[in-house]
């Protein structure tokens, strides 16, 4: 297969994902659209001339082999379909959908479709995510049943635009309550477990930062796994506090791992089977050459210029190189759906006072 040519919807976003995918061999951007005119010349004026778009179905007919969805989270599924009807591969941003029943269609066009679905969950590309994931494999943890994970991202200056205007965080995110926003802290732990989640409980602080806000200053979401494992998942996008993205922990029954609390403290292991003593920790990265591929250990200067600590250059190249050689994609339509699906659900669950509510199985739909 020759190049891929790509096309990217959403450009304040798809800016990034251009930027990526120049990086890497074997995919060439031939087409940008962003339906703001201000946006589009912003973008045309710095990068590499392409063509450059306002409408969505021009994109699509710009004779192109895969799309990546940056729009807005309310698009992702009306975006997704009309590229998987025309056997157009999509690499979509989180989350895949906002409504249960959107998540429906979109699994019935993945299925329908000769193209794949990705969704573009980058922290599952994160170099401490991988490495433990590849340890929990190897079995160094044991039997997994517990993990945390905390996405903490003050965006409150996103929630309007310059002049004022409400932007698709303020109505999609900030008017609702739940762990709305939640994939970034559950993908990489469901890679971990191995295990879709069937339930969840979501309890919310209230809103006190920005009151007018519906959606609380943090938000809680308990998921129990198939395999019976608990899943603490924290959100937070309004809290007056200083970011923390990345936060995680996992537990088994041999071993346990901690992200930093603060941003640029290391990351730790406790193993039993590596560990002098109950109280040694062992630093992460003492796992990498045994855990991680050449390339995520010496870092290139590609990914090191790439967002979400390099995670969007390794997502991206791993798509290119999926599509190119026919090989199935590792975050499919499935596995989409189940980041996903949870904190659809949870918006019921908090709206009934945290009461336990079933996350449906898509493999059953």
């Amino acid at each position: 297969m020759g190049n891929l040519r790509i096309g990217i919807a959403g450009l304040n976003r798809g800016r990034h994902f251009y930027e990526d995918f120049t990086k890497v061999d074997g995919a060439d951007v031939i087409a940008v659209m962003d339906p703001n005119q201000e946006v589009l010349q912003a973008f045309c004026s710095k990068y590499k001339a392409v063509k450059a778009l306002t409408d969505y179905q021009d994109l699509l007919d710009s004779d192109i082999d895969a799309v990546v969805i940056a729009s807005p989270i309310q698009l992702h599924v009306e975006q997704a379909v009309a590229a998987l009807e025309r056997n157009i591969h999509v690499l979509s941003e989180v989350t895949a959908a906002t409504k249960l029943y959107d998540c429906m269609i979109l699994l019935e066009a993945a299925r329908k479709s000769k193209a794949q679905y990705m969704m573009a969950e980058n922290y599952c590309y994160i170099r401490e995510n991988i490495a433990v994931r590849n340890m929990v494999k190897a079995g160094l943890f044991g039997e997994l049943y517990y993990a945390e994970g905390e996405y903490l991202h003050n965006v409150v200056d996103l929630y309007s635009t310059a002049a004022g205007e409400p932007t698709w965080r303020l109505e999609e995110i900030a008017s609702k309550r739940g762990a709305i926003y939640g994939t970034h802290s559950l993908g990489p732990i469901i890679n971990w477990f191995d295990s879709r989640v069937i339930s969840v409980n979501c309890l919310g602080s209230g809103s006190h930062t920005v009151p007018a806000y519906k959606n609380d200053d943090s938000t809680i979401m308990l998921c129990r796994t198939e395999s019976g494992g608990l899943i603490n998942i924290r959100l937070d996008t309004i809290s007056n506090r200083p970011h923390n993205m990345g936060y995680y922990t996992l537990q088994g029954t041999k071993g346990c791992y901690e992200a930093p609390r603060v941003p640029g403290g290391e990351h730790r292991v406790w193993l039993k089977d590596y560990a002098a003593s109950s109280e040694e920790w062992l630093p992460l990265a003492n796992f990498y050459k045994a855990f991680l591929p050449k390339e995520l250990i010496d870092f290139p200067e590609a990914a090191k210029t790439s967002h979400h600590w390099g995670a969007d250059y390794f997502m991206v190249k791993d798509f290119v190189r999926c599509i190119r050689e026919g090989r199935p994609v590792p975050i499919d339509i499935y596995r989409s759906l189940e980041f996903t699906l949870p904190g659809i659900m949870s918006q019921a669950s908090i709206a009934h006072g945290g009461v336990p509510v079933t996350v449906p199985d898509v493999h059953k739909w």
